[in-house]
């Protein structure tokens, strides 16, 4: 029983691991079917230094000329120097307030008598966009300065500092933003020593500002990643590497359910009928061509794309063959793998992978049936031992007994010895 019971446990893990790996081949299908793998691009810049960038499925192939005159930053504010930051400002408890540029506000609560490491220590555990630290910035009667900076670039982010109260010992705090800089953008406060302003750049020579630098809204699909001043070419064009690991990605998934139901044929599983029916079925997609397509004038089969199907069964890609059926006609790759008919090869694959692992499909059904034959020989040795134990039980009352009757036997033989000795003493 325990033999049968392993073997069952062997196959019903062994038809585990064929739907794992079906499931990963279906996995593989979906960009395959809806044609999104071809639309993989790339974006290449001329100085790394200025910019980076990187592309979607959306984007649209050429060269942009990319001239970055500033990179957005955050504000930073140094206030008004201290004596001490350990001594107590001999303030009231009041409220800190921060009022930014995009129409927000935060407060942060300062305690009665604080001193200026507590209120950098209670800004920065507040968690309201604004870092703080106390610098000792010279060697003055007053070099202790509070310096607090947006964690946010972008002109939005701006802010200004107030107390609720007004009170005397915390005045130190009243700060406008709006009147530290000029109309031309230049800082007339000494202690704002960074001003919250957005990147500027030029993009086919298009002037536009961005409240970040990342910058998603200047190429459509590309994302560019400013770093510095400067200026770069970004060219956009089709990432063929990225079309070929798709496609491979399919490939690889497909042999190893080719290579692990061929080997589990041969082994746990022979001759089992769910896999000669898979392996029907995946015979019978890689030979049947898409409608309405002959194989001669249009694509119809995967060879057509670089995909061959070798000897033992498994599926071999040409890169150069896949790279120049794309630049040839692409759609017909797409209509290739996938169609308005719903016969693309990807799309039948994942048809007939469903058609296996669905509640009524026969690798459900097959583990299905295992696992209940599994329940059923369990309960069968689960009887088997409980009637062995009765027999165990029986077997014991009756060696009890038997060594009860050997042990009055033994007595009585020893005393009959005992007697026929002395009856001998005697004579």
């Amino acid at each position: 029983m325990n033999s049968q019971l392993s073997s069952t446990n062997s196959q019903i893990s062994d038809y585990g691991a064929l739907s794992s790996d079906l499931t990963a081949l279906q996995g593989t299908l979906t960009s395959l079917s809806s044609g999104q793998f071809v639309h993989s691009f790339k974006a290449t810049s001329s100085n790394t230094t200025v910019l980076n960038g990187t592309a979607t499925s959306t984007a649209n192939t050429g060269n942009y000329s990319i001239t970055v005159n500033s990179l957005a930053t955050s504000q930073n504010l140094a206030l008004t120097g201290q004596a001490s930051s350990s001594t107590s400002f001999g303030n009231t408890a009041d409220t800190l307030k921060f009022s930014f540029g995009d129409g927000t506000s935060a407060s942060v609560n300062i305690d009665a008598n604080a001193t200026l490491d507590q209120i950098s220590n209670a800004i920065n555990s507040a968690g309201i966009g604004v870092s703080a630290s106390v610098v000792k910035a010279d060697n003055s009667a007053s070099p202790y300065r509070l310096v607090l900076t947006g964690t946010t670039v972008g002109a939005s982010k701006s802010f200004s500092t107030s107390t609720a109260s007004g009170q005397a010992a915390l005045s130190f705090f009243n700060f406008n933003a709006a009147s530290a800089v000029d109309g031309t953008g230049a800082i007339t406060d000494s202690r704002l020593t960074s001003a919250a302003k957005d990147a500027s750049l030029v993009v086919n020579g298009l002037t536009m500002t961005s409240s970040s630098n990342t910058v998603t809204n200047a190429i459509n699909g590309v994302t560019l990643n400013l770093t510095q001043s400067g200026s770069s070419m970004l060219t956009v064009a089709s990432d063929s590497a990225a079309i070929q690991a798709k496609v491979q990605s399919f490939v690889d998934a497909y042999n190893k359910v080719a290579n692990n139901a061929s080997n589990l044929y041969k082994t746990s599983l022979q001759g089992d009928f769910t896999l000669v029916s898979l392996q029907s079925q995946f015979a019978k997609i890689l030979n049947t061509p898409i409608a309405g397509a002959d194989g001669t004038s249009t694509v119809a089969y995967l060879a057509q794309a670089g995909i061959s199907l070798q000897k033992d069964g498994t599926l071999k890609l040409d890169a150069t063959a896949l790279n120049t059926a794309i630049t040839n006609n692409a759609n017909a790759v797409v209509n290739l793998f996938g169609n308005d008919n719903n016969d693309g090869f990807a799309q039948r694959f994942n048809n007939t992978i469903n058609n296996y692992l669905g509640p009524t499909g026969l690798v459900t059904t097959r583990t299905t049936t295992l696992n209940t034959q599994v329940k059923t020989m369990k309960d069968k040795m689960s009887q088997e031992a409980n009637r062995l134990d009765v027999v165990q039980a029986g077997y014991l009352s009756l060696y009890t007994k038997l060594n009860s009757s050997l042990m009055q036997m033994q007595q009585t033989s020893t005393s009959l010895t005992s007697m026929l000795a002395s009856l001998n003493a005697n004579k």
